[in-house]
């Protein structure tokens, strides 16, 4: 019983001595919020591997900060966005290799709304998209790659975009599909 009370005694004594009682504050506290790195788009996977945040910017003057991609048989997607919002974020979809003519691409594979859109690929559409379930309208680029591959690459604006800011992203689509059009396979 003796030591115990001696090792109670201890205790106390070392309680004491640094100070704790119960007025004061934890011993513990939590850890500072720790920073988190941007990771570069290409570490995302997919069809991301093409992109880097500051290639984006460069070209179509909008900031992007995370990215998403998934795969599936030979479909490669890849979505880049910001930590801020849902919107607007900047999508591509590639399909590694395909037997179509440009005729057929756009017989077959150019939405009924959209128009044919010269001088990138062997063969493209651009087709714009309302606004529709939280988000503003959308601009979507589809081409034939001189790769053989199927490409689409589709900006979506958020909710507030002026139509002015759809009308100035056009070109800038149409100059990133361009930096990204495929030469070889």
């Amino acid at each position: 019983m003796r030591t115990r009370s001696v090792a109670v005694l201890g205790a106390v004594v070392l309680l004491t001595l640094t100070g704790c009682d119960s007025q004061d504050e934890p011993a513990f506290s939590a850890p500072p919020p720790v920073a988190i790195a941007e990771q570069p788009a290409a570490s995302a996977g997919g069809a991301c591997i093409l992109w880097d945040y500051a290639f984006i910017r460069q070209k179509i003057g909008v900031t992007f900060d995370v990215a998403a991609s998934d795969q599936v048989d030979d479909t490669s997607t890849c979505v880049v966005q910001t930590t801020d919002a849902d919107y607007p974020d900047l999508m591509l979809s590639v399909v590694e290799t395909t037997p179509a003519t440009p005729a057929q691409f756009l017989d077959d594979l150019k939405p009924a709304k959209a128009t044919t859109l010269k001088g990138l690929g062997r063969a493209a559409y651009r087709l714009y998209a309302p606004p529709a379930a939280g988000h503003g309208p959308a601009i979507e680029l589809g081409w034939l790659s001189q790769a053989e591959q199927l490409q689409t690459l589709r900006f979506t604006f958020d909710q507030k975009a002026p139509a002015a800011a759809v009308s100035a992203m056009n070109p800038k689509l149409i100059a990133l599909a361009k930096a990204m059009n495929t030469t070889d396979g």
